[in-house]
C-alpha cells in the first residue's frame, strides 16, 4: 500500500514535534466551542487553526480550504476529521478568524507556532495547490500555414 508521502509526512512530523498544548490552551481563551445557528456542535478551535495554518502554507482562499479538506485525505487527517465528517464551510473559519483577530490572539498563535518551530530548526516555506481543468479550444494547426499566391489572368488569357 502506498501513502502520500510528500504532504502526510510533513504533517505527522508538525503533529509529532509542535506541543499543541499551549496553542490550543491560548485558542479557549479566547474561542470557545458552542451551537451553531442550526444547532449543530461548532468545530474546535485547534482544528480552525490548523485550516488557517493550511490556508496559509498553500495560499488558499476560505473556499478553497473548504475544497481542499473535503477531498484531501492528508488535510483532513492533520485537521482531525475523519472521513465522513463534513469539513467546517468557509464562512465558520471567517468567524474563527475574527473572533481571534478582534481580541489579538491570532497573530500570538503563530507566533507560539514559529518559536517551536524554530527550536526545532524547521522553517516552513509557503506552496500552491494548482487546480488544473480541461476545457473545449478551437483546434489550432500544427505549425505555421503558408498561403499560395494567385495571380489573375491577364485579359488575353
Amino acid at each position: 500500500m502506498w501513502k502520500l508521502k510528500v504532504k502526510s509526512e510533513f504533517f505527522t512530523q508538525i503533529n509529532k514535534i509542535v506541543d499543541l498544548g499551549p496553542i490550543s490552551n491560548h485558542i479557549n481563551k479566547h474561542y470557545s466551542k458552542g451551537l451553531s445557528a442550526t444547532g449543530k456542535p461548532e468545530f474546535d478551535g485547534l482544528q480552525l487553526f490548523k485550516m488557517c495554518l493550511l490556508q496559509t502554507w498553500y495560499g488558499l482562499g476560505e473556499y478553497e480550504i473548504e475544497a481542499q479538506l473535503n477531498d484531501s485525505i492528508s488535510f483532513s487527517e492533520f485537521c482531525g476529521l475523519s472521513l465522513d465528517n463534513v469539513s467546517p464551510d468557509h464562512s465558520t473559519l471567517s468567524r474563527f478568524r475574527s473572533i481571534m483577530t478582534a481580541k489579538k490572539a491570532y497573530e500570538k498563535l503563530f507566533k507560539l507556532l514559529n518559536n517551536q518551530l524554530e527550536k526545532h530548526k524547521i522553517i516552513v516555506k509557503t506552496d500552491a495547490i494548482v487546480n488544473a481543468s480541461v476545457i473545449d479550444s478551437p483546434i489550432k494547426p500544427n505549425g505555421k500555414l503558408t498561403y499560395e499566391i494567385a495571380i489573375d489572368r491577364e485579359e488575353g488569357q
